[in-house]
């Protein structure tokens, strides 16, 4: 599989952001450079006869999700055309390699390893910056929204922020931060990790590292050996610890929803008890309390009420693709609401149609398979990716996550795993059938009628 290596290099790309860490690797252009040699291992397995081009699932929702925020973008802001198509084609672009690239399962676990290591590997960092000690940080640029300040540290140690304004060698000229310094250049943000690049939010650090634990569950199905179970053990307390630092309500929703659609789904009642002896530590130990977490709660309330008013200035075509903040100052926080006010209801409907094919091949396997010891890769691997993309469905419920590299990241892993079933098995199919049109249409309605309930909430 020559495609495969310039995938793996993309995704390590994504999740590590070398360039933002390294100033060697500043300029070189990484992306397109892993990009190219994925496409050019990919033209060469289909030319040398290694594989055979796939449909997946989502791509022809995934085309037309594409499609749609590019002419709504050029419809309504022309002048941010150019960076707004080379944005959504990269998304795009990166769901169509992960999905279409393997052939096989050994491809696939590839793909799902590095996945899994890239997400135990941000959690690692996080945690050793969660217990590294407090340093001034000079600032130097703003990071719009909610994704804090980003500075660098001057060496002096600090408990409170005025320490760094009037402490000895202070610049007057300069602000400063007060916050926990970590490895690579991290820091803190109020206190709470995070990592760089598209991870810089420590909500959506949470998410990222919580839906990959169930990986690790299903390499020890597949090998039941003492190392296996040491890896488990191993993200379980790393990812576990990681999002208690990052004080995530939402990830701590994410993470007991992974651990309960798991459990549950695969040892049903004594499933269920074993998730909740594991997931309570965090729900009682994570996330942020008093005035500070109500201050949030009002915040996202007032934007699920701004984005329903946006979705009512443009009923038909939404507000175009990135246009949210033209008319808000902050973005969206709800996946789902974002996707409504940008894209309209066909581009939601189309955005959702993959969020609805993502669950079902998954649940699809499970049904098919369900016996027989020679199925027993396909439902691991099955269960291991449903649990993490349940868990991606809530936590994106309070993220803008319409577009994110990670969401599309699991949208490829997922058509990844039905390449891989059909390798083995080509009567395999899932499609969006006449039935799930409706419910897909009832479940976009029920979603905006809860968030215009919770919208009410203030």
């Amino acid at each position: 599989m020559l495609a495969l290596p310039g995938v793996i290099l993309l995704i390590i790309f994504i999740y590590g952001r070398p360039q933002e860490w390294d100033e060697r690797f500043e300029n070189l252009p990484f992306l397109y450079l892993w990009l190219g040699l994925a496409f050019m291992g990919m033209g060469l397995d289909l030319a040398l006869g290694k594989t055979r081009l796939r449909t997946t699932p989502q791509l022809r929702w995934a085309i037309v999700t594409y499609l749609w925020c590019v002419l709504t973008l050029g419809f309504r802001n022309p002048g941010e055309f150019s960076e707004g198509f080379v944005s959504i084609s990269v998304t795009f672009v990166l769901f169509f390699l992960i999905a279409h690239s393997p052939e096989g399962f050994k491809s696939f676990q590839k793909l799902a390893v590095t996945v899994l290591a890239m997400g135990v590997f941000v959690a690692a960092v996080a945690v050793h910056q969660g217990f590294s000690s407090w340093q001034c940080l000079a600032m130097t640029q703003l990071i719009g929204g909610s994704r804090g300040e980003a500075g660098i540290p001057d060496g002096r140690s600090c408990e409170l922020r005025v320490d760094c304004r009037e402490g000895p060698g202070a610049d007057p000229d300069v602000e400063y931060l007060c916050e926990r310094v970590g490895l690579f250049k991290t820091s803190t943000i109020n206190g709470r990790v995070r990592w760089r690049g598209v991870l810089q939010d420590p909500n959506e650090l949470a998410l990222t590292s919580g839906i990959v634990l169930p990986f690790s569950f299903a390499l020890y199905e597949q090998k039941r050996s003492f190392t296996r179970a040491l890896l488990v053990l191993a993200s379980l307390l790393v990812i576990a610890t990681a999002i208690i630092l990052t004080q995530s309500r939402g990830g701590q929703l994410v993470f007991a929803t992974v651990l309960g659609v798991y459990f549950v789904k695969k040892y049903g009642i004594r499933g269920a008890i074993f998730g909740a002896v594991f997931a309570a530590p965090l729900m009682l130990l994570g996330g942020r309390g008093g005035g500070e977490a109500e201050e949030s709660a009002n915040e996202r309330t007032e934007i699920l009420a701004e984005g329903l008013i946006i979705y009512r200035m443009f009923p038909l075509m939404g507000a175009g693709y990135r246009q949210f903040t033209e008319h808000h100052w902050l973005t969206a926080h709800n996946a789902y609401l974002l996707a409504l006010a940008e894209l309209g209801p066909l581009g939601m409907f189309a955005w959702s149609a993959m969020i609805y094919l993502t669950l079902k091949i998954s649940l699809v396997a499970l049904k098919r398979y369900e016996h027989g010891a020679h199925f027993a890769m396909i439902r691991a691997w099955s269960m291991a990716v449903m649990a993490g993309f349940c868990g991606m469905m809530v936590g994106i419920f309070f993220l803008s996550f319409t577009y994110h590299y990670v969401l599309w990241i699991y949208f490829g892993l997922a058509g990844a795993l039905y390449c891989a079933i059909k390798s083995v098995d080509p009567h395999f199919s899932v499609n969006l059938e006449k039935r799930d049109v409706y419910r897909l249409i009832l479940a976009d309605i029920g979603l905006i009628g809860v968030i215009f309930l919770l919208s009410k909430r203030g």
